[in-house]
């Protein structure tokens, strides 16, 4: 019937275009009409059938370069734009634009991402077609992975590890581990600590070392050093039980393979043959990825993502490196997506990306979706991935054929997975954050004047302030009070609450809202001085207060344009000391509150750990990088008093102005405090240092030293979760 409507138009056409020519001729009409008039013609007898024709023609041939695209080169995103664009052809045919959204829906769901909207616009603008039974069966489907029912092999049980020492994911079988206790030395051996082997010694004098990796079958260790002077980084090899220790690379004489000053990641082969090793270089804001041999350290670069590389690991078979690419910026919204690349060589492939609508808070509290990669399964068939869907964060299984994916993520488990690893075995290990409640880790032992230690006992303060703020514990004039900072029942508030040290009472003085504070007792009057951030960053407002501990009287001292921290208590109320917190450099001022004059006094570098002021008001003192030394508050050069310290807090003086007080970890791997004269001198071990305190406080006249921090900071728990992997059983 369409042909023969087709043909009686052309006739048609043809028998009024040569009359139209006739006319023409007859009348005296000129050339240029006639080929007009001719091309009119072709157009009527050709050009229209042929355009009517063609389109849905077109349409299909684009399909078919979309499935093309999808199945042969696996370039997901590319058939994705061709799908979309026929899908939003209104010319292209009803079943052509329906098939377009299911393999637009395929490939949503081979990159992990919910697609049920695209589903769902099919059954309900194309329940006609054949493509709407298709979305049908995968919306049930996809109903039954929201509530599914967990393997009844799957098991989980609990590492108990924190008595070992430095440990993660990545280190243990949940029967063995490796791990470095606190005079940096690692160790192999079983979980309950008494059977072990020494692999690498520590040096306390160089806090340095970077990090170390045992091989899956735990019969080999990676260990990455840095050198105490140079910061040149090695990475060296070495068996589980110490011996045949190699080195394999340095930075100084073979280039810049291992990040120079910047902490470098690694990975095993499971045959220990190969080191997958990465690192981001600030200087090309990327990240290589290197191939190293661990036969003979030839390395080879397999890829430079434009990005932070988060995590890398081998498939089993060790054909293929999957890796994570974080974005340049963590401090705005995007998200990491993960890639496969042959380990001989070859464009790397997309392999996943979070879900749409997930959200996961980056390092500043900005909407970045990274930390996917876990791991390949134990028989390669699947890629460990977390995602956080409609809000819960869980664990997905990402199947996987030739270095590609081969469908959706299946759901696995919820949970963080804030990091996980695969064991030889096939278990997964992984780490969730502490279930225990954040306390302050308080610790008061007596002091006197010979420099003897007392015993020290532990004092039971309130919870600790969010993100692992530190109490600021001062104590008042009479030793016998000590005002802390603590958080309060509602979360957008913080407490200053006194406490008696005779009787154990406690009351709150003051609560803030705001966003920073921080109090120091005088010391001569039973007041305290806080100093209060009134906007965000370096350059917010900040005020100085005083607070009555008699009868909470607040005076509004001054207020300042941008940050100010008070440091130490002011010996007489009239000198005060701040830092200020900037991009790059941390100044600490001496502030007149008669004159209302401010004084520079030292302008700190980015890297220092601990900084104060002497209470007599005579010197500053620092950490910084494992070195403790001082400064004259009247000028001068600051000078080294003792190098080499470990785990070291924020130093204290005595009220005499003689002596500096400090902890560290001693020779013998003990958590020890130690004093050294303020002039110069060998350092005095004065005894044991709570293992939880980390912050010194002396009182003003010396008897009473506390320790004190907010204990687990980065506390987590490990746990093994066994049997997780779907059979392979059709």
């Amino acid at each position: 019937m369409k042909e023969s409507a087709i043909g009686s138009t052309r006739a048609e056409g043809v028998v009024l275009a040569f009359k139209a020519i006739s006319g023409l001729l007859l009348s005296g009409g000129v050339i240029v009409c006639f080929v007009y008039l001719l091309l009119t013609v072709v157009s009527m007898v050709t050009l229209r059938p042929v355009f009517a024709q063609t389109a849905p023609v077109a349409a299909g041939v684009r399909l078919q370069a979309g499935i093309e695209k999808e199945d042969v080169d696996g370039d997901l995103k590319g058939a994705m734009e061709i799908y979309q664009k026929i899908a939003a052809d209104t010319s292209a045919p009803r079943d052509v634009r329906a098939q377009a959204l299911l393999r637009l829906a395929g490939c949503d769901e081979k990159l992990g991402r919910q697609a049920r909207q695209v589903y769902e616009q099919i059954v309900h603008d194309y329940a006609d077609m054949p493509a709407a039974a298709q979305a049908r069966s995968r919306l049930a489907s996809l109903k039954q992975q929201e509530h599914p029912a967990l393997p009844t092999t799957m098991s989980v049980r609990k590492i108990e590890w924190a008595g070992l020492g430095q440990m993660g994911d990545a280190d243990t079988d949940g029967e063995h581990a490796t791990y470095m206790t606190p005079d940096r030395s690692v160790y192999f051996g079983d979980l309950t600590g008494r059977k072990k082997n020494l692999i690498l010694k520590g040096d306390p004098d160089s806090p340095y070392r970077a990090g170390w990796m045992a091989s899956r079958d735990f019969s080999m260790v990676a260990l990455a050093t840095q050198e105490k002077m140079s910061h040149t980084a090695k990475l060296a090899v070495a068996k589980i039980d110490g011996t045949g220790y190699r080195e394999l690379l340095r930075d100084d004489d073979q280039g810049n393979i291992l990040g120079g000053d910047n902490t470098f990641e690694m990975d095993w082969s499971w045959d220990n043959r190969n080191l997958l090793i990465h690192f981001f270089s600030k200087e090309t804001e990327s990240s290589p990825l290197w191939l190293v041999s661990v036969a003979d350290g030839q390395r080879r670069k397999l890829v430079s993502a434009e990005g932070y590389i988060g995590k890398s690991v081998f498939s089993p078979d060790g054909h293929y490196i999957a890796y994570e690419v974080l974005p340049k910026d963590l401090t705005s919204t995007g998200a990491s997506r993960i890639f496969v690349v042959p380990t001989e060589g070859g464009e790397p492939r997309l392999a996943y990306e979070p879900s749409q609508g997930s959200f996961e808070p980056g390092p500043t509290g900005s909407d970045v979706r990274f930390l996917l990669l876990k791991d390949w399964t134990a028989d390669g068939r699947f890629l460990a991935v977390k995602d956080v869907r409609q809000g819960k964060s869980a664990l997905y299984l990402l199947p996987m054929k030739d270095g590609g994916a081969t469908g959706p993520a299946g759901f696995v488990r919820y949970g963080e997975f804030d990091n996980a690893s695969v064991t030889a075995s096939g278990a997964l290990v992984y780490e969730e954050p502490g279930t225990r409640p954040m306390q302050v880790a308080a610790f008061l032992a007596s002091l006197d004047s010979d420099g003897h230690l007392g015993s020290w006992k532990q004092l039971a303060l309130r919870s600790r302030l969010d993100n692992g703020v530190s109490p600021f514990a001062s104590f008042s004039p009479d030793g016998m009070q000590i005002g802390y900072l603590a958080a309060d029942a509602d979360p957008a508030r913080k407490d200053i609450v006194l406490r008696d040290l005779a009787t154990g009472t406690e009351r709150v003085l003051y609560q803030t809202a705001s966003q920073g504070l921080r109090c120091e007792f005088s010391v001569k009057n039973p007041k305290l001085f806080c100093t209060e951030s009134m906007g965000a960053g370096a350059t917010g407002k900040s005020e100085l207060i005083s607070i009555s501990a008699d009868s909470g009287l607040i005076e509004r001292i001054a207020a300042f344009p941008v940050s100010r921290t008070i440091l130490q208590s002011p010996l007489d109320d009239e000198f005060f000391y701040f830092s200020t917190r900037g991009n790059t450099l941390q100044p600490i001022v001496r502030w007149d509150r008669s004159a209302q004059v401010e004084t520079v006094l030292s302008a700190l570098s980015d890297n220092f750990q601990g900084d104060t002021t002497s209470l007599d008001g005579r010197w500053l003192v620092r950490t910084v990088d494992g070195i403790l030394q001082v400064q004259s508050t009247s000028g001068g050069d600051w000078r080294t008093l003792v190098s080499g310290l470990t785990q070291t807090g924020t130093p204290e003086t005595t009220p005499d102005g003689k002596w500096i007080l400090y902890h560290s970890i001693d020779r013998a791997g003990r958590s020890s405090l130690f004093r050294v004269p303020i002039d110069g001198g060998d350092p005095q071990r004065l005894g044991d240092f709570p293992p939880k305190g980390y912050t010194l406080r002396i009182s003003p006249d010396g008897s009473r030293i506390l320790a004190v921090e907010s204990e687990d900071r980065n506390h987590y728990d490990l746990w093994v979760l066994d049997n997780f992997e779907p059979s392979d059983k059709k």
